[in-house]
């Protein structure tokens, strides 16, 4: 397979930026996908530990220690199976940021959109609106008010550890 690499004439640099927005997109998703493959292999793996513990723990044939370590080793499976929600978190976060880059695209490939304060302000709003998870929107507001990606780093930490418990997602 051959690939043109010359470069086009009219090489500028938002459409340049346009198209590595594109590719960071494309990276994204594909990363996601990978991702989304091996979690739900091994989220099915868990699940059948799970009912396997269960079904060992209502055999009556079967021994009381090996019951008592049935049932410890369904308590942590099920540990396991809740902290996949990293993963559920990580999916969404990086949704988010592939439709934004996707809308940014378009305002930054499109001459009237480019200088219009409306379309800006409307991208700033598609944004907010599309987080489901609170800290998002805190760290959000905070760099659109001028904090730097550090401080806005901490600031989503903060309140990441105050409304983690709030925030319950199921993931099976």
């Amino acid at each position: 397979m051959s690939i043109n690499l010359t470069p086009k004439p009219d090489l500028c640099f938002r459409s340049e930026t346009a198209r590595l927005l594109a590719l960071n997109v494309a990276q994204i998703q594909t990363g996601m996908l990978d991702g989304e493959n091996s979690i739900e292999q091994i989220g099915d793996s868990f699940q059948d530990l799970a009912s396997f513990c269960l079904n060992m723990q209502n055999k009556s044939e079967c021994p009381p220690e090996l019951k008592q370590e049935a049932a410890l080793m369904y308590q942590k499976v099920n540990g396991a199976i809740v902290a996949f929600q990293f993963y559920d978190r990580l999916a969404q976060r990086l949704d988010h940021v592939q439709k934004n880059l996707i809308l940014l695209s378009e305002i930054l490939s499109d001459n009237e959109k480019l200088d219009n304060p409306d379309d800006w302000q409307c991208l700033r709003t598609r944004i907010k609106s599309s987080y489901s998870i609170d800290s998002e929107v805190v760290m959000y507001e905070a760099v659109m008010n001028g904090a730097t990606i550090t401080e806005a780093i901490e600031i989503f930490k903060k309140e990441l550890n105050t409304t983690s418990n709030d925030e319950a997602i199921e993931l099976f």
